[in-house]
């Protein structure tokens, strides 16, 4: 289950689910790029892992941006070597009525989330090692959608086909590609704006009476980034705790 050795690139590492993720694989013993549009963030990321004895390098990244996305490989490869795994986590959380959804924010949402995600799966088919990983985020809401959630929902659906494409598409240089399904996690781009009663409400409808954690969504990725989930491919993991909402 060890990662010693391999180079990993996290995207959205500068807080929440992307950092947990990130200090995660180097705990593991992978190398890490932390990319974030928010590069203090990022940075923050680089120095838990540092202080725990790990290696990493922060980037300031946009994925709405292509040049940005090559621009991750290229400091990765300059620092570490060619990358081995490929965590897809950056995303825009987004709530609103279909029918008070404007334009701009359509396109925004898509930006980051679709095309974003589209074009970092393009350049890890195209940058990754044999044999390496790509785990993208998606979300729980493609399996239970919710009122106001039709624009970032889409764009999660989106991610979900991609990979079971991609899975098939990189698989003849041994990489597998699988996505995980957080339901509502405690980070801070997930809690913005909710209202108390709606966190009360899901978490207890989980059986454990309480909402996800990043260190939750962290362990599953890990796993699906091991040399043990070789034989996991084109899959989407449900990382909810059971939730019955």
């Amino acid at each position: 289950m060890g990662l010693e050795g391999r180079v990993a690139i996290v995207t959205g590492a500068g807080q929440g689910m992307g950092r947990g993720i990130a200090v995660k694989l180097a705990g593991q013993g992978a190398a890490v790029v932390a990319g974030d549009i928010n590069e203090e963030g990022a940075r923050e990321t680089a120095r838990i892992i540092e202080s725990g004895g790990g290696r990493a390098l922060a980037v300031r990244s946009d994925i709405s941006r292509i040049d940005d996305i090559k621009l991750l490989f290229e400091e990765c490869k300059g620092r570490f070597g060619a990358p081995d795994i490929f965590v897809a986590n950056a995303g825009l959380s987004y709530s609103s009525p279909i029918v008070e959804t404007d334009e701009d924010e359509y396109y925004k949402v898509y930006d980051i989330n679709a095309k974003g995600t589209f074009f970092c799966l393009k350049e890890a088919g195209l940058q990754l090692n044999d044999g390496g990983r790509v785990v993208a985020i998606s979300s729980s809401t493609t399996k239970h959608p919710k009122e106001g959630m039709a624009l970032y929902t889409s764009t999660k659906a989106a991610i979900k086909l991609m990979v079971e494409v991609a899975a098939q598409e990189f698989a003849g240089r041994g990489i597998t590609v699988n996505s995980v399904m957080p339901g509502l996690t405690e980070t801070p781009s997930m809690m913005a704006g909710l209202p108390d009663e709606f966190r009360q409400m899901v978490a207890g409808s989980t059986p454990f009476k309480r909402l996800g954690r990043p260190e939750d969504i962290a362990e599953v990725v890990a796993f699906l980034c091991s040399s043990g989930a070789g034989w996991v491919n084109g899959q989407h993991i449900l990382v909810d705790g059971g939730c019955l909402c």
